[in-house]
């Protein structure tokens, strides 16, 4: 126990103050530090670092601005590059298209090979196998049907050929034979041509009637326009063709 240095009553050692005078029994504290900028200019590194609590002047952001929106704001030359962007991508995808075409599809002389006659063959006993066969035995049947039309009219001409054969279409020799129902007739000085379409468009049957004269037939192939004016000069046989059911028999 000690005395109260003011009144003289005893006091416990862990009172702050005298219970009787109030008198102050321990040593005051030392005065804050100045607040703001000032005291951390007083501080050193090490000071600031473990008194962290001292108080700090508020960081002030500004809060950006920006141009109230209404449906006419529009950016400064906005609409050009909207157009030079779009006319970009249309020059962009008809170069690309025009590449592929290019590129993929197949040369002319590829898709159109240059016609070429056939060999002569004896006429066909029995059904063909072969497509080609059957496509090209077609188109010389009606050729060898329709020149016999001819040489019982001994003209070319297209009515009494129609009167004659009514089962096909007779058309002028300028004009291309569209199927092997289809006859494409031209009368020639001293001659008649004729040209049947086969089934794959891909051959041609001509036949050339003359009076007094064996007819004579040619057959080509990759012929792209069937017309009996397209006849070619060379090539010709008399060899029909065919089906052999469409040549005469031994009566005639």
């Amino acid at each position: 126990m000690t005395a109260c240095p003011s009144c003289g009553n005893a006091v416990r050692p862990l009172w702050p103050t005298c219970r009787s005078c109030g008198t102050l029994l321990m040593t005051p504290p030392a005065p804050v530090s100045a607040i703001g900028a000032a005291a951390d200019a007083a501080l050193s590194v090490d000071e600031q670092f473990f008194a962290p609590a001292v108080y700090q002047a508020p960081i002030v952001v500004e809060q950006p601005t920006f141009p109230a929106y209404t449906p006419n704001t529009r950016v400064a030359g906005s609409g050009s590059g909207k157009w030079i962007a779009l006319v970009g991508m249309v020059v962009f995808v008809v170069a690309a298209v025009l590449t592929a075409w290019f590129t993929i599809r197949p040369s002319a002389a590829a898709k159109h090979p240059a016609p070429v006659a056939l060999a002569p063959r004896a006429p066909t006993q029995g059904l063909p196998t072969s497509l080609d066969v059957i496509t090209r035995v077609e188109a010389e049947s009606t050729r060898h049907t329709a020149l016999q039309a001819v040489s019982d009219v001994a003209t070319g001409d297209r009515g009494a050929l129609a009167a004659a054969q009514p089962d096909y279409t007779w058309v002028a020799g300028n004009q291309s034979s569209a199927d092997p129902h289809t006859v494409s007739v031209v009368q020639n000085p001293g001659s008649v041509t004729i040209a049947v379409a086969a089934s794959n468009h891909d051959v041609c049957a001509f036949g050339k009637w003359a009076p007094n004269t064996t007819p004579v037939y040619v057959t080509m192939a990759h012929e792209q326009t069937c017309a009996a004016v397209n006849a070619p000069a060379i090539g010709w046989s008399p060899q029909a063709g065919g089906a052999g059911s469409d040549l005469p028999d031994d009566n005639g």
